[in-house]
């Protein structure tokens, strides 16, 4: 199973306890939450004893009752004897079903419970779902000693606030593990396209790939190896019935139920300058106070939409917030100005005549220092620093003194002893080739860096490092900045 090692590996863990286990598994939507269940319990350890129940969207109590009860029949061939009325009678049919399976075969295995988009069950909270599932898990499952309850969803602050930090809720401090799951890193990514899509295709345009999907494993699901890359990105985004047409849609009304809410109004702000936005700057711009702000920057931390890079030397208040979702500032760039009837008129090809374009060239370099950012644990690796514990963010000085000039440094990552790597993200079809002139603004930014950011530190290691598509062509420039050189094939191999 490509990407999720990890969560494999502690769900095992579980199984081998010997005390019930209550998991928290949240994340945005398409990412994989139920297939991994579903793959852990359905055919890696099918010894268990497995039953699933998923909340509908937007549907009645009266429907999810019966929907419980259905599934209850689908997995034991069970019929309640007597009418189901509310929750509490549904768990009270659950747990005599499950006693009685359990002692029909002689289980000795553990008893699962998944209960998936459980935020879809009971979202206001007036049918009593929570209280029900409550007592269930305290009066039942954890004094069996054998049950492994799963509670999933992709609503992630709905999961936080009723679920993992109520200190007034039924689960409070119930919670025995929590997998919150991330979109593939870009070597997964390549991963799961060559082996579970059985795509040819090599680093670059696997990047390509992920600048475009992110490394949402559904997203990438929906390529089809028979078709080009290019093809597939008109079919799935350019035409009316394409399935990645309206999913931005979709992961906002699935994952912040509250229309009310800022998520978007946040996110659709942040895309509009590359450098990002920080939380003051937010505030005034939508006129939203701190207090309604602080939540939401943190659930959209969570799901992976945004990242915060802090200025160099300073304190989190100077926090910058860019996006660091791949799929959102696609969305933004070439896909939210589209009506309908825009793309309706398209003929086929549309994407193939984009690409040859200036604007889809800014996009890509633009994208592409957002792919290294949410890659950094593959930076590293590059650079010889895995398990490091590294520090990164921006840093920008004006001109302080006569003859001197301001310089922008979009990331340094500091490692913690006086060694500091000065990034600089570029992506080209060939070489790179650093100009004369391109040459003083680097070696300016190294020294009003060591000058104003390290305060003259005479200690302190700068290293200039480009990451790149192609590489850096090696010119009497390159040679005289002494650059450590990081390739797309150095962060995927």
């Amino acid at each position: 199973m490509v990407g999720r090692k990890k969560e494999v590996k502690e769900l095992n863990n579980l199984c081998e306890s010997k005390a019930s286990s209550l998991v928290a598994i949240y994340g945005r939507r398409r990412i994989g939450k139920t297939y991994l269940v579903n793959y852990m319990f359905k055919e890696h350890r099918k010894e268990c004893l497995f039953f699933e129940f998923t909340g509908a969207s937007d549907s009645r109590f009266e429907v999810q009752l019966k929907n419980f009860i259905e599934q209850v029949y689908e997995w034991f061939r069970v019929e309640p004897v007597k009418e189901i009325e509310d929750w509490t009678d549904a768990f009270i049919f659950l747990k005599r079903t499950i006693d009685a399976e359990v002692e029909k075969r002689d289980h000795k295995e553990k008893v699962i419970i998944f209960i998936d988009e459980l935020p879809w069950v009971d979202p206001s909270e007036k049918k009593g779902f929570l209280s029900a599932l409550g007592y269930f898990w305290n009066t039942y499952c954890e004094s069996r000693k054998n049950v492994l309850m799963i509670l999933c969803g992709s609503n992630a602050s709905w999961i936080k606030n009723k679920v993992l930090e109520d200190a007034e809720g039924p689960l409070h401090n119930r919670i025995t593990k929590k997998l919150p799951m991330f979109p593939f890193d870009l070597q997964e990514t390549k991963e799961y396209l060559t082996k579970e899509r059985n795509f040819d295709i090599g680093e670059k345009l696997a990047t390509d790939l992920y600048m475009i999907f992110g490394g949402v494993a559904k997203y990438l699901s929906y390529l089809d190896p028979n078709k080009s890359i290019n093809d597939n990105i008109d079919s799935l985004f350019f035409t009316v019935d394409g399935l990645m047409y309206n999913e931005y849609d979709k992961v906002f009304n699935s994952l912040f139920v509250d229309k009310r809410s800022p998520h978007r109004k946040v996110v659709d702000l942040i895309c509009q300058k590359r450098s990002g936005y920080t939380q003051v700057e937010i505030s005034k711009e939508l006129g939203e106070t701190g207090g309604k702000l602080n939540p939401v920057i943190e659930e959209l931390l969570q799901c992976g939409f945004i990242q915060g890079t802090t200025k160099y030397g300073f304190k989190s208040r100077d926090t910058k917030y860019v996006i660091s979702d791949p799929y959102v500032l696609f969305h933004h760039k070439w896909i939210k100005e589209l009506s309908k009837n825009d793309i309706s008129k398209f003929s086929s090809g549309y994407w193939r005549s984009q690409i040859q374009t200036q604007t889809y060239a800014i996009w890509r370099g633009f994208s592409f220092e957002s792919v290294i950012i949410s890659n950094m644990n593959l930076y590293l690796k590059a650079r010889g620093m895995s398990g490091t514990t590294a520090k990164y963010g921006y840093w920008n000085t004006d001109a302080k003194a006569s003859g001197e000039i301001g310089a922008q440094i979009d990331m340094v990552v500091d490692y913690g002893n006086s060694q500091y790597d000065i990034v600089e993200c570029k992506y080209y079809k060939d070489l790179f080739e650093i100009s004369k002139k391109y040459k003083e603004e680097l070696e300016n930014k190294l020294l009003m860096f060591r000058r104003y950011g390290l305060r003259n530190k005479k200690s302190a290691e700068l290293r200039l490092v480009f990451v790149t598509s192609e590489g850096v062509k090696a010119n009497s420039h390159y040679h005289s900045l002494n650059i450590e050189s990081i390739e797309i094939e150095d962060l995927i191999s």
